[in-house]
């Protein structure tokens, strides 16, 4: 009964994690961003290096972009604009530069401007540089000798820079952030940096060790030189937020960065990108061409030196821009004079909605202070269509030709905060400005041609503002009212979500209207995370207004700070305000969070499998089936003993996996509980497949193979069966062959043969047992040891098939790799896979060679212990560092194979005793049947 109730948990949860993986993967905004156009068409020139260059790296090139007659100019070789150097990603274009460089040269045409931009990219081959560590260093160096190259353009001009601007997408944000750990590259060369989409803090899946040490030796050299060496070096990060599914929004925020932002957050943008459109979103685009030719000393032509122009600059652009295209031009003065022939008009109530409708004269609403009333304690404004700058201010009021004005006033426009479209908001402390000496807050509203609405919402402290525990558990999965009614005519609601720290949370919030309302029924919501000191907005779905809220940013340990939602609301309607939990949300913030951990948790499981075949062997004499093997795990056979480990290796200051999701907020106690459980029914169908296949396809994956190798020597498929027979009969030569393989082209390519070789030898076992099984149908003929021996080997080998064939696919992206270097390199340089390649084929030509399982072993039980203890250290190592579980995974076949050919035999009387005690046969014919088996083998 436990047994079936475990099967339905792990059913349960193994379909939410895939339900969670396709909302994941398809439930995503409409794309909203705009294509980038070119008006001429876009060439890249080649941009020549010394012949000692181009023989290091014959597959890299560099270009600059040119439209049009401008690309006979650069032809020519004159540059004389400001570098920007464009580093593509992983698999990326070099042409994916066009979007920023078009726009760019566009803007200087149109603006006519005394300066322009050189845009450079560099062509890397399109190399998969987060699945293989050693091309990011390749790379890193390119690069190096491209901005020495790009800056040697400049040599004879009069304005030559001294200084390159790098704009890096995806991993060419690392290589960008690698430029500086090198001693190529010091930081007056690379002053600005920007990225996008770029994972900062690790590799979305640690594939190699090479691509950990890459990450570990750039990010230990920006936190040891920040202040110091790269204190001037500015770094901008923008991240595409929801729809970007292969980069985490919490990758890409780095403590490093002076600006973190995504998309959504980006005034005027306000919309998620995905991994590849936030290369061409033209919202995005250009904001951050705009924050380039607003950061150009006028005197220099170049690129400012002044880091906090430059900060502030991108800051504006990517995060405070209200009204306006120019930096220069949103300063905002302290003093503002008041046109005292204006219309001024007083409003007496404390919520009022005033609209204007195209008006040629400047008019200024009045809104008094009350210092001594309780309700006067803040003010919520917002306006739309009022695209003034300074449109806000305190003043002190006077009576004049029987007007109450303003007379000298303080401006608080710098307070405003955008919403979507053309409405912005400010909210005010009453009390700071009264103490101050100001008895009034004046609106100023200028002439205009469009319909002005300005609202108005004046309230106690804590009249719009309610404290609420998240709901835990099942209750968080059924709706909570939070507010039953909101105020009348209030503008905004701030709940503070007590509670909401963890990253797997997921909430959707639901205002509800309490009657019918006229025009739009929310304007917003977002989402104030107090340990980022930042503001997400959230994505509204569904025909009842929702909300979606997660925490894109956990808090760091320690943190008890909470998250608080503030909604925008119709002030002509009153809501409730609903809290759910999100089943398929948590479950998809789960896949999100830890998917690339699904591999692990099949190796544990097959490792655990083995361990207790190995057990039954010992105790029973004979294999259970793979399925009855992974049927009877339970996480309680390692989940202790992982949690124990970790707290010993972290008093030994020992950094397992679990210590370093922990210190990145990512620490879920139930986490290798839930993982084990829910990913078990994929182990199952994986040996299902795999037993399907032996069965069904076998026999034409054993025709092919002899097809083809028949054909390639030269003979026919009689030649190829024979040599395939041939080659079972020999399987230290398939080693070795497989071996120089490896060390000649790639190691998972001998890998994929072994697997493939080691599926051909269990489909013939197979074979081997079903004749077996005829010919004991006829009577006098059935040997029920014969039968039981042939099932035990197969149930053996399909285990070990499933481990070889894990180990094949973790190493996957090193055959990728070397597939598209074939037309460049045989064999492929720092193979990742080489060693666990070796190994794990000088461990099968051992096991080819005999038949196992050997059952008059001893020692079984203590090797069945050692595999779960290499399980657990998988689990500790091997969750987030993916490339270390093949090694587990090797040295648990090493110490079976070691312990079938070194092991001492059981006595045969002891073998006797336990056969008879199982089978309830006589003495004299269970050794006669003994011998006769022991010396047939």
């Amino acid at each position: 009964m436990a047994s079936k109730l475990k099967l339905l948990l792990a059913g349960v949860l193994c379909a939410l994690l895939m339900a969670g993986a396709y909302d994941h993967i398809f439930n995503i905004e409409t794309n909203k961003c705009l294509m980038t156009y070119m008006f001429e068409y876009p060439q890249f020139i080649p941009v020549s290096f010394p012949a000692r260059i181009k023989k290091l790296f014959p597959h890299y090139h560099l270009y600059s972009y040119g439209e049009g007659n401008y690309s006979d100019i650069l032809r020519e070789g004159y540059y004389a604009g400001i570098p920007v150097l464009f580093i593509p990603g992983n698999g990326g274009s070099y042409r994916q530069v066009r979007s920023l460089a078009s726009v760019a040269y566009r803007k200087a045409l149109d603006d006519e401007t005394d300066f322009a931009f050189n845009f450079f990219t560099v062509d890397l081959n399109e190399e998969l540089g987060a699945f293989y560590g050693p091309a990011l260093k390749r790379q890193t160096e390119f690069v190096t000798y491209a901005i020495r190259q790009i800056l040697k353009l400049y040599d004879d001009r009069v304005r030559k820079p001294k200084s390159i601007v790098l704009v890096g997408h995806s991993m060419g944000g690392m290589v960008a952030r690698a430029l500086l750990a090198s001693e190529n590259v010091t930081a007056s060369t690379v002053p600005l940096i920007i990225t996008q989409a770029t994972p900062h803090t690790r590799p979305v899946v640690t594939v190699d060790h090479h691509l950990k040490e890459f990450y570990e030796k750039v990010n230990d050299y920006w936190e040891k030189e920040r202040n110091c060496t790269l204190k001037d070096v500015i770094l901008i990060t923008v991240g595409g937020g929801r729809n970007d599914i292969q980069v985490a929004t919490s990758h890409i925020n780095t403590p490093f960065a002076d600006i973190a932002t995504t998309t959504s957050n980006v005034p005027h943008c306000w919309l998620t990108a995905d991994h590849q459109a936030i290369v061409w979103c033209k919202q995005l685009v250009m904001a951050i061409v705009r924050s380039l030719f607003d950061i150009v000393d006028s005197s220099t032509k170049q690129i400012t030196t002044s880091r906090k122009l430059i900060v502030d600059t991108f800051e504006f652009h990517l995060a405070k821009r209200i009204t306006g295209k120019r930096f220069k031009r949103a300063t905002y003065s302290e003093e503002v004079a008041f046109d005292e022939n204006a219309d001024w008009i007083v409003l007496e109530t404390r919520q009022e909605t005033y609209v204007a409708n195209k008006t040629g004269k400047n008019t200024f609403l009045v809104i008094p202070l009350n210092p001594t009333h309780r309700l006067y304690q803040k003010a919520t404004i917002v306006a739309s269509n009022l695209n003034r700058k300074d449109w806000i201010m305190a003043c002190k009021t006077e009576m004049r030709k029987n007007k109450r004005i303003c007379v000298k006033g303080e401006n608080l426009s710098q307070k405003t905060k955008k919403l979507y479209g053309k409405v912005k908001t400010v909210q005010l402390e009453l009390p700071a400005l009264s103490k101050n000496g100001y008895t009034a807050i004046a609106v100023y509203i200028g002439p205009t041609d469009e319909r002005v609405e300005v609202a108005i919402d004046v309230h106690s402290e804590n009249g719009r503002h309610r404290s609420v525990e998240v709901p835990v558990f099942i209750r968080s999965f059924t709706q909570t009212l939070i507010v039953d009614t909101t105020p009348q005519k209030a503008l905004s609601y701030n709940v503070s979500l007590l509670g909401l720290q963890e990253p797997w949370q997921s909430f959707r919030f639901m205002l509800r209207p309490r009657q019918r309302c006229e025009g739009q029924t929310v304007t917003t919501a977002m989402i104030y995370m107090p340990w980022a000191q930042k503001e997400s907005y959230l994505q509204r779905s569904g025909q009842v207004v929702s909300f979606s809220a997660e925490l894109d940013l956990p808090p760091p340990p320690g943190d008890n700070s909470s998250a608080s939602i503030q909604f925008f609301l119709n002030p002509q309607c009153t809501y409730s305000v609903i809290i759910q939990g999100s089943l398929i949300g948590v479950f998809r913030r789960l896949v999100w969070l830890y998917g690339a951990q699904i591999p692990s948790y099949c190796a544990v499981h097959l490792l655990l499998a083995l361990a207790n075949q190995l057990k039954v062997i010992g105790e029973e004499g004979y294999c259970p089936s793979f399925f009855s093997a992974v049927i009877a795990l339970s996480p309680v056979t390692v989940v202790p003993f992982t949690k124990v480990i970790n707290l010993i290796l972290y008093n030994l200051d020992i950094l397992d996996d679990f210590t370093v999701m922990s210190n990145n907020g990512e620490s879920l106690g139930i986490l290798p509980i839930l993982m084990f459980l829910g990913i078990l029914p994929i182990t199952l169908i994986i040996g299902l497949v795999t037993w399907g296949m032996v069965i069904l396809s076998g026999n034409a994956a054993h025709s092919f193979i002899v097809k083809v190798l028949g054909r390639s020597i030269g003979g026919g498929e009689l030649v190829g069966d024979v040599v395939i027979a041939g080659l079972s009969r020999v399987p230290l030569f398939v080693s070795v062959a497989l071996i120089s393989l490896s060390y000649s082209s790639c190691g998972t390519l001998a890998l994929c043969l072994s697997a493939g070789f080691y599926f051909i030898k269990i489909f013939r076992l197979y074979e081997d047992y079903i004749q077996t099984f005829l010919t004991q149908l006829i009577p006098g003929m059935r040997k029920e040891a014969d039968d039981r021996k042939a099932l035990s080997s197969i149930h053996f080998h399909i285990t070990l098939l499933l481990l070889v064939t894990l180990v094949a696919a973790f190493n996957i992206p090193a055959l990728i790799i070397w597939g598209r270097s074939l037309g460049h390199n045989l064999q492929l340089p720092e193979d990742p896979s080489l060693f666990v390649t070796v190994s794990l084929l000088s461990v099968l030509c051992f096991l080819w060679q005999w038949e196992i399982p050997r059952v008059d072993k001893n020692y079984y039980k203590y090797v069945s212990h050692a595999v779960r203890g290499i399980a657990v250290f998988t689990l500790l190592f091997g969750s987030i560092h993916i490339y270390r579980v093949p090694y587990f995974l090797v040295s648990a076949l090493t110490l079976m194979t070691i312990h079938q050919f070194l092991a001492p035999t059981k006595p045969l009387v002891t073998q006797v005793s336990d056969e008879v005690s199982s089978n309830d046969i006589t003495r004299d014919n269970y050794v006669d049947e003994i011998e006769a088996e022991y010396l047939a083998s």
